[in-house]
């Protein structure tokens, strides 16, 4: 007769998940002390400065009052994802961030 091994307990999927490190933007954090801002339309890095006169950047509006940094030569196409995106409530489609 052998002797049985008794089986180390399993932690479960969520005991997992909470002790792995969050995975946030699929590990493609920035490490940066500015802000950090990206047009909506296009992805491209858009500085503070940036918003200042003479302004390379603004911000846009949705109907909803929240604020989306666009470029200046994709502001067309960032107010038309707002359209879309006031007129059906889904969120607004944002391009992949670039730098």
């Amino acid at each position: 007769m052998t002797a049985r091994v008794k089986r180390l307990p399993r932690i479960t999927k969520r005991e997992k998940k909470k002790l792995a490190p969050q995975a946030t933007n699929a590990g493609l954090e920035h490490d940066h002390e500015h802000e950090h801002i990206h047009c909506t339309a296009c992805g491209k890095h858009l500085d503070v400065e940036q918003f200042d006169a003479p302004a390379t950047a603004a911000w846009l509006k949705c109907q909803h009052s929240s604020e989306f940094a666009t470029c200046t030569a994709c502001r067309e196409t960032t107010q038309r994802l707002l359209d879309e995106h006031d007129r059906t409530g889904q969120p607004v489609k944002f391009a992949p961030s670039f730098h």
